[in-house]
């Protein structure tokens, strides 16, 4: 490479290095650039050091030049303008004409201009604005930039820019442009004052937006974005109508020219407002300000209707020059909107607050979020990471208020994931393909599958139902036809046609009967037949489904009738283990009895056979309720049931009073005279006298001898009936036991 082409190629790598922002940006170029260890590297990254500070150096000095001539030509009382130059005291007085315009009154002061409100009498009557430019601001460039400013407004056509009507130059030479004339506020204190809402002035900024798109469009960057410049009027119907204004700072892009002259501006020279101009505006290294500018300017803006405060305080930067300017911009720490708004003071924020129609709480809640990263998107110090165009800061704002995702958010996993698809855009495109069509492959299969696996398990689901069903029909229908025919056995035994009973009972067993309440009838009916005939492996069935059929009747009817006994006495007399069972269950869902006839039933029908501890502690509240019946007189089932319970408890004495009281019973039945003498021998049996229950045992004996077990007959006196013999015969059963006695 020839020694012209390397100086070229040094040339445009500086350029290109210098072009870029922070140092740490221009180190990774020349990484690019240049191999490791190279002496040109280091020499490149040393030209550029020293470039950054040498513009630093003559900017800083440039601030401290107009500072000093401020001050100087202040003490002499002569104004300087924006760029150094004398001003004259000189202004348009009311009534002067200019040209077709005739002035009415000061409006006020751009940087290059004076702004008089006047009115036009010819061709049409009306009020309009004319800027004319200042007496004495007559150099080339000043020139130029006010001709710019006209021209800029001149090419856009939007409704949110004020329009030039006219352009002219006064008797003294001055150049003038006409505009529409604005009444509205500056659109800080139209907020306030109008007490807005966040989601208003949300939709108010996006018009603002619109049109800052439109002069982008038109190829002019604005540079001078801030509250004054952005005037907002209610019309009649109740709408804001926002107007965005002075465009004298700006700028053409992609090569455009604003008007006859090319306006320079020079790389020490700073134009627009501080407080809210883009960190690139203040890089002294920097040619290339762009219409980011414009997004970060509008992100400060939109950060002040929030908040009532700019990220940057104008105390921060007060006395700072561009380069300090520059740093102190690039060191700041961006705070969210929210959390600026939580650190106010308590008074201040509730006066924000109410401006903006809400409560303290509610305020930082609605900011909180999509706001918070909008604004932050937005004043990116590194422009490549802010909104590329103003359509999108307003696209956002528009998702948040029609609750909608927003594409602002902080850097993440997704972000740098998003850098690497950028990097591999062809392979990671060709893959998500590939795997969106597996994707989708998978999923339409797999629902044709789930959907063939619901219509299988449906079908099971409803074959076994109706299988079900047809079994639950069928076994309704024996049932019905099992009660009907195994009631209508019990009604023949009730009228004694014994014969006929038994061929249909053989015909229809009670054990295809399920048992329920309403079965309860022929249950004991069959029973007692049985019983009665001696057959008592045959009742014993019909007990036991007597006793499953209790079980769904209240405990007080099971106590009162007799079915408590009759099922005790044919368990105590074939199935002593099925007893003892049935007494627990008794015991645990019976108790305690209501009245003494239910106490007796309960007393004797759980003392038939030998008891322990537990369960004679379970009966002490039933002994009680008995012992009050006492001050009448024992009647005999009760003396039996008590008599019982003392010999079960160990107190032979107090069974044998107890069965004394109940012989004396002149109603007493035969067979519970046989079980009180049954029991009396077995007292005295303990009390060692053998003589008195032998005799006790023989008396009880002879009852029995006499007793047929036959049920009482009307209008004949009544023995008792087949259960009250069993239980008498079950007691002589033990009591002979008891003595070493063989035999039934």
């Amino acid at each position: 490479m020839s020694g012209n082409e390397s100086s070229e190629m040094e040339s445009a790598i500086y350029q290109v290095a210098l072009s870029l922002e922070g140092r740490e940006a221009r180190l990774r170029f020349l990484d690019r650039i240049y191999l490791p260890g190279d002496p040109a590297k280091e020499e490149m990254i040393s030209l550029l050091d020293l470039s950054e500070a040498s513009s630093e150096y003559f900017c800083d000095a440039d601030d401290h030049r107009v500072r000093i001539a401020r001050q100087l030509l202040s003490d002499n009382q002569v104004p300087v303008g924006g760029a150094g130059e004398l001003v004259g005291m000189e202004e348009e007085k009311p009534g002067s004409i200019l040209g077709r315009y005739r002035i009415i009154g000061l409006i006020g002061e751009g940087g290059s201009g004076v702004i008089y409100e006047a009115e036009q009498e010819a061709p049409i009557r009306r009020r309009v604005a004319v800027k004319v430019l200042r007496h004495g601001l007559d150099s080339k460039s000043i020139l130029a930039r006010f001709e710019s400013e006209r021209q800029a407004l001149a090419m856009m056509d939007h409704p949110g820019i004020a329009k030039v009507l006219d352009a002219g130059t006064t008797d003294g030479g001055q150049p003038f442009f006409v505009m529409e004339l604005l009444k509205g506020e500056r659109i800080s204190t139209y907020c306030d004052s109008k007490k807005l809402t966040i989601r208003e002035r949300v939709d108010l900024f996006i018009q603002i937006c619109n049109a800052i798109q439109h002069a982008h469009q038109k190829g002019i960057i604005h540079r001078d974005i801030k509250p004054s410049n952005v005037l907002v009027d209610c019309l009649e119907d109740g709408t804001h109508s926002p107007k965005v204004i002075d465009f004298g700072i700006a700028k053409a892009t992609g090569g455009r020219r604003i008007g006859s002259e090319t306006v320079f501006t020079s790389h020490d020279q700073f134009l627009g407002t501080p407080v809210y101009a883009s960190p690139e505006q203040f890089d002294v290294t920097r040619l290339d300000t762009d219409t980011r500018a414009d997004i970060y300017s509008m992100g400060v803006l939109l950060h002040e209707l929030l908040t009532s405060c700019t990220p940057l305080a104008p105390e921060q930067i007060q006395g700072l020059g561009k380069s300090k300017l520059h740093r102190k911009m690039l060191d700041m720490e961006v705070v969210r909107p929210s959390v600026r708004l939580a650190t106010e003071e308590k008074p201040a924020l509730a006066e924000i607050s109410k401006n903006r129609g809400a409560e303290p709480a509610q305020l930082i809640h609605a900011i909180r979020g999509d706001l918070d990263w909008i604004v932050l998107k937005a004043i990116e110090k590194d422009r490549n990471r802010r909104y590329q165009t103003i359509n999108g800061l307003a696209m956002d704002l528009g998702c948040f208020l029609n609750n909608q995702p927003v594409l602002a958010r902080p850097p993440s996993r997704v972000y740098l994931a998003g850098k690497f698809i950028r990097r591999n855009r062809l392979g990671v495109g060709l893959a998500a393909t590939l795997v969106l069509f597996l994707v989708t492959a998978l999923m339409f299969t797999t629902v044709l599958y789930r959907r063939a696996e619901h219509s299988r398990d449906l079908q099971s689901r409803l074959r076994k139902t109706a299988e079900a069903a047809r079994k639950e029909e069928n076994r309704l229908r024996m049932q019905a036809v099992a009660r009907a025919n195994v009631s209508r056995v019990a009604m023949l035994l009730d009228q004694g046609r014994i014969d006929e009973a038994d061929v249909l009972r053989q015909e229809y067993p009670i054990s295809s009967i399920e048992p329920s309440l309403e079965a309860a009838t022929v249950f004991r009916s069959l029973g007692d037949w049985n019983a009665r005939a001696g057959r008592m492996d045959q009742a014993l069935p019909c007990y036991r489904l007597l006793l499953q059929a209790n079980r769904f009747d209240q405990p007080d009817k099971v106590l009162r009738g007799v079915d408590l006994l009759v099922i005790g006495a044919a368990f105590i007399e074939s199935s002593p283990e099925e007893y003892r069972s049935y007494r627990l269950e008794i015991l645990h869902t019976h108790m305690p009895p209501r009245g003494a006839v239910q106490a007796e039933h309960l007393m004797k029908f759980c003392l038939l056979g030998h008891a322990g501890k537990d369960v004679l502690e379970m009966l002490r509240p039933v002994a009680e309720i008995l012992g009050k019946s006492r001050e009448s007189g024992y009647h005999a089932w009760d003396a039996l049931a008590m008599s019982l319970y003392h010999l079960r408890s160990g107190d032979p004495g107090a069974a044998m009073e107890a069965g004394h009281a109940g012989i004396r019973d002149p109603l007493i039945k035969s067979t519970c005279q046989a079980a009180i003498h049954a029991t009396m021998a077995m007292a005295c049996r303990e009390r060692g006298d053998a003589a008195e229950a032998d005799k006790q045992m023989s008396a009880a004996a002879e009852i029995l001898k006499k007793n047929t077990g036959r049920d009482p007959i009307p209008g004949q006196p009544a023995d008792g009936f087949w259960w009250d013999r069993s239980i008498a015969k079950s007691l002589v059963r033990e009591c002979r036991r008891k003595s070493g006695i063989s035999g039934p």
